[in-house]
């Protein structure tokens, strides 16, 4: 299971940390998208789950109709 895909377009780019960055600089809390830890807090913790994913560009692999 990877995160970071917080706008859920189906890949993890950076159009996702245009939505974690505001986020990010607010400290916001609470149920968020881009809380991906889930720990309540969205930080530098949850950057740590994002950009690895965004630089290995995993995106959704789904079955052809």
């Amino acid at each position: 299971m990877y995160a970071g895909d917080f706008n859920q377009d189906g890949a993890v780019d950076g159009s996702d940390f245009l939505l974690f960055d505001p986020d990010n600089q607010n400290a916001l809390g609470g149920y968020e998208n881009s809380d991906v830890n889930g720990d309540g807090a969205v930080d530098g913790s949850d950057f740590l789950l994002y950009d690895p994913n965004n630089q290995n560009a995993i995106g959704a692999a789904v079955p052809n109709p």
